[in-house]
């Protein structure tokens, strides 16, 4: 009897015991674009180029040459919108590659931060 009663208590035991977790699943962490770290060599490459948005050329009156002048053209002067355009697309060659677009994006929405 008693050795019945000890097998009926591990028997509870062990069964009442669950793993809630199903698979070992992690959020993944949010990637930070800043303008230094990200958006600059964009701006480098493809927009503050001679000819274009660098201080010589100052197209537009608009030169890319640092934070302030980069974020300023992001939020007053659609900049994003002309690097989407299919009709006035900047850079006059093309419109960026989508992984820039999308870095540009996620630099707004997370805030424009320079560092």
């Amino acid at each position: 009897m008693k050795k019945l009663l000890i097998l009926s208590i591990f028997t509870t035991f062990f069964l009442s015991c669950s793993n809630d977790s199903t698979d070992d699943v992690t959020t993944p962490i949010p990637t930070v674009i800043t303008y230094n770290k990200d958006i600059k060599a964009i701006m480098d490459t493809s927009c503050a180029t001679s000819g274009c948005h660098n201080a010589a050329s100052n197209a537009g009156t608009l030169t890319l040459e640092n934070f302030t002048q980069v974020r300023n053209a992001f939020v007053n002067r659609n900049a994003l919108g002309r690097m989407e355009s299919t009709t006035a697309s900047m850079p006059p060659a093309g419109n960026l590659p989508s992984t820039s677009i999308q870095k540009i994006k996620d630099w707004r929405d997370q805030g424009y931060l320079e560092n």
